[in-house]
């Protein structure tokens, strides 16, 4: 079974939070028991605190440890005066219940020898009601001369000596107290403490799934919302719907992806239309001159028109409109495609400029216009394609002198200001409009002045200079001149 986004989030959140709670509820019942255990430990160490003043005030009086060594009962007897309000000491033994009296027995009441003997020692009964090996925390306490000898009762072998409890006297230490450790729970009370305890732990796990599980659900669905929102937004664009946009809500990295789709959206919105108006103008392109041509055949052969020189010379023309067209149309597609090679060398650009001014001076003497150059520098050396570039020049020097009304003047400057050079032509009317500017570099454009095709190009000269300019590291910007017409700047790196 193929899972989901949302699946995989849902199982990989609740997993890692099942995980977590898995390994607190392991430590903590690990921990339980142990920790209590210390912390009965630590109540009856401080209970045995309360018997050193007693023991400083003896020796104080006694000078040694002698008579209450030859005595052991007085030391009991003080432990028992001094620790008798423990709830160790006060709190009455538990028995088993099967174990009872009998009704006849609580009816006489005590026997005569529990009556005799006071209430029985008591030890601490160990789990289920079972009376434990260990002794109650009286028989537990030990008393050491200074150098650790036993005085009364034993220091387990394997006890700390750290947690002894000096006795001092006028600050030197005579005895040492201890209490014989007495680990594990040893009431039905303390094991039972633990066990609830412990099932307490188990139902706040068995919460802590379900909610975890409500958790992850919730947080897989918020996260996967989003995602899923963006890919059906990328599956509708590839099916072509360019319309679509994808809404995103916050700053984070779904978000941006999501802006991220509807600018490609947008873009491929505009590429489509350009496509399309692509697709129009080169079949107006095509169908005008083919138009032409097909009606003066046909003029000619039904003999309308006769068929002489004159005729076909005006056939030859549409013909040739085809095959500029078509040349620039071959050329704007290799350099789209980059198929075009370049082979960078060092170029001087002020020679090159220079060269293909001098080529179309009699063009434009022709046209009665004036055309001048004028560099800043003696040399700009630049690294580039020097077929290209004049490629470049030429498109650029005929649209100037094709659309230059008669009688005006193109004035061509280059200059170098740092890294960069910069080649400006500047023509006189008619001009150019700041939005027909912006358009002039997309392909089949032409402005209102140029339209009639007796004049205009293919509308493919300036695209291909861009694509030119853009593969030598520059770029290319039109504007409205300074001289009443229009202004072409290209900058190049040096």
């Amino acid at each position: 079974m193929k899972l989901r986004l949302l699946h995989k989030l849902l199982l990989a959140l609740f997993a890692s939070t099942a995980m977590v709670l898995v390994l607190i509820i392991l430590l903590t019942r690990m921990g339980i028991g142990r920790g209590f255990e210390d912390f009965l430990q630590q109540q009856e160490q401080s209970r045995v605190e309360a018997l050193v003043p007693s023991l400083i005030t003896w020796y104080e009086s006694n000078g040694s440890w002698d008579a209450l060594a030859r005595d052991p009962r007085r030391f009991h007897r003080m432990i028992d005066t001094i620790l008798p309000a423990s709830p160790e000491n006060t709190r009455p033994p538990r028995r088993p219940p099967a174990r009872g009296p009998t009704p006849s027995q609580r009816a006489r009441g005590p026997a005569p020898s529990q009556r005799a003997r006071g209430p029985a020692p008591l030890r601490r009964p160990g789990p289920g009601g079972q009376r434990s090996g260990e002794e109650p925390l009286p028989r537990r306490v030990f008393l050491l001369e200074a150098n650790f000898s036993p005085l009364i009762g034993h220091m387990p072998p394997d006890a700390d000596r750290d947690g002894l409890l000096p006795i001092e006297v006028s600050g030197t230490v005579v005895g040492w107290l201890g209490l014989v450790s007495n680990r594990g729970l040893n009431t039905p009370e303390e094991a039972d403490f633990i066990r609830r305890q412990r099932n307490g732990l188990l139902a706040s796990f068995g919460i802590g799934i379900v909610l975890a599980a409500i958790l992850a659900w919730l947080m897989a669905r918020h996260l996967s919302r989003p995602v899923s929102a963006v890919a059906g937004g990328i599956k509708s664009l590839a099916k072509g719907e360019y319309q679509t946009r994808v809404t995103t809500h916050g700053d984070d990295e779904i978000a941006g992806l999501g802006k991220d789709v509807n600018t490609l959206a947008t873009a491929l919105t505009e590429h489509e239309s350009a496509r399309r108006r692509w697709t129009a103008d080169i079949a107006h392109e095509l169908r005008t001159p083919l138009a032409i041509i097909s009606g003066e055949l046909e003029a000619m052969a039904d003999g309308v028109r006769p068929m002489n020189e004159e005729q076909l010379a005006s056939v030859r023309e549409e013909v040739g409109h085809l095959n500029i067209l078509v040349a620039d149309l071959h050329s704007l597609a290799l350099t789209d495609s980059g198929a075009l090679a370049y082979k960078m060398q060092a170029v001087d650009l002020n020679e090159l400029v220079e060269s293909e001014v001098g080529v179309f001076k009699k063009q434009a003497l022709q046209k009665n216009l004036e055309l001048g150059f004028k560099a800043t520098t003696s040399t700009s050396i630049i690294s580039g394609d020097e077929q290209r570039l004049r490629q470049l020049l030429r498109n650029l020097l005929e649209n100037a002198i094709r659309y230059t009304d008669a009688g005006g003047g193109i004035s061509i400057t280059l200059e170098r200001v740092k890294a960069l050079v910069t080649l400006e032509i500047n023509d006189t009317t008619p001009g150019v409009s700041a939005d027909e500017c912006e358009r002039l570099f997309e392909r089949l454009y032409r402005p209102e002045v140029s339209r009639n095709r007796n004049s205009g190009g293919s509308g493919l000269g300036l695209a291909i200079c861009k694509n030119i300019a853009t593969a030598h590291g520059g770029i290319i910007t039109a504007r409205p001149g300074r001289l009443g017409g229009l202004q072409i700047i290209v900058t190049l790196p040096v």
